[in-house]
């Protein structure tokens, strides 16, 4: 029984149910614990005020990051970590670049791939700053307060997630 739980908890993947259950139960949980919404995006900008402490940019440089080790920066620190010893425990490879049927469809180099993930993530970053947050900011907490401009953002964000993924499907990996 014992091997099941851990099998469980720390090698499957978890039912969707029970991962939508658990992030619902932090929304809550935060603002009982830190009084404050759920939301990853600023955890980044933690992230950028320690690899850039003399910037002059008003982003990092307003009052949420006078204090860089705050919870965000744990709270991204978990995600990170969290996944790595997860795949550790689940016996994955200790580096890999695969990442699904993207990179087996597409024989890139491993810098085209970086490059392309890298600036990936910098439009993604650049839409949380426009947004105003992040997808989970805005999905998870806004959407669970019934804030208006949270349900129209996730909304815009799912419609250009698909757009997106139509166009890659179309031009990059040749209309599959």
């Amino acid at each position: 029984m014992e091997s099941s739980l851990y099998t469980f908890f720390f090698v499957d993947p978890w039912p969707w149910w029970l991962g939508g259950i658990c992030i619902g139960l932090l929304v809550p949980a935060m603002y009982y614990f830190f009084n404050t919404p759920l939301g990853v995006s600023t955890g980044y900008r933690n992230i950028l005020k320690i690899m850039l402490p003399g910037s002059k940019l008003r982003y990092l440089n307003s009052a949420e990051c006078l204090d860089v080790f705050n919870w965000r920066f744990f709270f991204l620190t978990g995600i990170i970590v969290g996944a790595f010893i997860s795949a550790r425990v689940s016996g994955l490879a200790w580096f890999t670049g695969e990442m699904g049927i993207f990179t087996t469809r597409l024989d890139w180099s491993f810098l085209s791939q970086a490059v392309w993930f890298l600036g990936g993530g910098l439009l993604l970053g650049l839409g949380a700053r426009i947004a105003h947050g992040c997808t989970s900011g805005h999905s998870i907490h806004g959407i669970a307060n019934l804030d208006r401009a949270s349900i129209i953002t996730t909304l815009l964000f799912v419609i250009g997630g698909i757009i997106t993924v139509h166009l890659i499907n179309v031009f990059v990996l040749g209309g599959m």
